[in-house]
């Protein structure tokens, strides 16, 4: 069933809808990247301005001494004020200092302590962090070891943290005392989702501006596309129909002329259609040329299966008898025998009297074999190399034939009233396909293939 033919305008149409959508996507994508890091970056300065400040103001000393102890100090108490004070009056989401302990499921990080908004005061008073107070399971182990990791870096150090509390975006401070050891760690969080927030408004502005010069965009080049491109298109695509309805069964050749209307686009177009008419011209030329290319064809497939030099069929021939012989074989009941000729000192004919009469010994010897071999297949698989496929009578007669060949090839090979190159010499092996032993004629061929080469022994021994 053929696929609906849809309208190129409508692609058109849809492929500029399609690659403003894309734009909006790629475009989004990449300007919350960037803003994403413009962003982070700036609440980054924001943290850190706080923590430096508020760093500042702590004695250290008296915080560990607090720590220690567990008891409140004078300046402990001025702290808890400057931490409210910060949680009323800016935009963060906790400011607290801590001591990260360990990763384990429960008790991971020690409280020290947390900033206090005025509605935390009158709400949830009771559920107030307090001096070395452990949190339970409230960070997981995942959590506790981002504020482990940052602690012990003994650096500044951002990340996202995930816990009953919120996602926030969490700054670290580690805090020093006088002689330099590492005590606490002041922590300040942002909300997450006031990050996200801003990006996804500017993303949607981005998208907006977008749409609203796509749209633009998209409607001019609809147009140009239509005057310049599809109208053009449709009109020749009606030629093209005509022209295919009217060479249904056409034999005329001065009737292939397909008839373009004017397109004058001044592009692509316009080239094309000059193409169509020279198309239709050079079709006229082809059809006058397919009767002679097609009797060329039939003389090229019988050259390629044919040796030039004896006339007889070549290896490409052999090996697609080969190919019809094994279908043959795998449906049984097929007899044939294999015969290997190999001839004797073709090289020292074609050093001592040259190429020429090298290719009349050849000549020569295919003639004798195909005397011989006269209702077999006879082909030329090499330079020196025949091969006979026996079948029928001469398959029945394969013992007779074997003595007259070697008998024939003896006669000639010591004729003294021949001259050199007329005195052919081969050695000869033949083999018979044995049904249940092979199932290729090459096993068979590599038996034929010993027995010439045992011939050729007996050859050289009796010279």
């Amino acid at each position: 069933m053929k696929g609906k033919i849809i309208p190129l305008k409508r692609s058109v149409l849809i492929g500029t809808i399609s690659f403003i959508l894309i734009l909006c996507v790629v475009l989004s994508v990449a300007q919350y990247g960037r803003y994403s890091r413009v962003f982070y970056k700036r609440y980054e300065n924001y943290i850190e301005n706080i923590l430096r400040f508020v760093a500042g103001s702590i004695d250290t000393d008296d915080l560990a001494e607090c720590i220690r102890t567990g008891k409140h100090s004078e300046k402990y108490d001025e702290l808890q004020k400057l931490l409210d004070s910060l949680r009323d009056r800016t935009d963060i989401h906790f400011i607290y200092v801590i001591v990260p302990l360990n990763t384990e499921p429960v008790d991971n990080i020690k409280n020290i302590i947390a900033g206090v908004s005025r509605w935390e005061y009158e709400n949830i008073a009771d559920k107030l962090v307090y001096l070395n107070m452990l949190t339970g399971d409230s960070y997981s182990p995942e959590t506790a070891g981002k504020y482990l990791r940052a602690y012990q870096s003994g650096k500044l150090s951002f990340f996202e943290e995930v816990s009953e509390w919120g996602d926030d975006y969490t700054g670290l401070l580690p805090l020093y005392d006088s002689a330099g050891n590492k005590i606490a760690a002041l922590c300040v969080d942002i909300d997450v989702a006031s990050i996200r927030r801003e990006l996804l408004k500017n993303a949607a502005a981005t998208v907006a501006m977008i749409l609203a010069l796509g749209g633009v965009f998209a409607l001019l080049f609809y147009f140009w596309a239509a005057r310049s491109v599809t109208q053009p298109i449709e009109q020749l695509e009606s030629s093209v129909t005509e022209f295919a309805a009217s060479c249904k069964d056409q034999k005329d050749p001065e009737a292939l002329h397909i008839n373009v209307p004017p397109i004058h686009t001044k592009n692509e177009v316009e080239s094309l259609a000059r193409a169509v008419t020279k198309m239709s011209e050079a079709m006229q030329g082809y059809v006058k040329s397919i009767a002679y290319t097609e009797t060329e064809l039939a003389r090229m497939a019988v050259l390629a299966n044919k040796d030039a030099l004896t006339g007889i069929r070549n290896k490409n021939a052999y090996d697609a008898f080969v190919i019809e012989l094994e279908a043959k074989m795998r449906k049984r009941g097929v007899h044939f025998a294999v015969a290997m000729i190999d001839l004797n000192d073709l090289k020292h004919m074609n050093d001592a009297h040259g190429h020429e009469k090298g290719d009349i010994y050849i000549q020569e010897s295919c003639a004798a074999i195909c005397r011989i071999f006269s209702h077999s297949a006879v082909f030329r698989v090499g330079g020196d190399e025949f091969v006979a496929i026996l079948l029928g009578e001469d398959y029945e007669n394969r013992a007779e034939l074997l003595e007259k060949a070697r008998a024939e090839f003896r006669r000639s090979s010591t004729d003294e009233s021949l001259a050199p190159w007329e005195r052919c010499s081969a050695a000869i092996g033949i083999a018979a396909y044995e049904e249940g032993r092979d199932s290729r004629v090459e096993e068979v061929l590599r038996r034929a293939d010993r027995a010439m080469y045992e011939d050729k022994n007996r050859i050289k021994q009796t010279v």
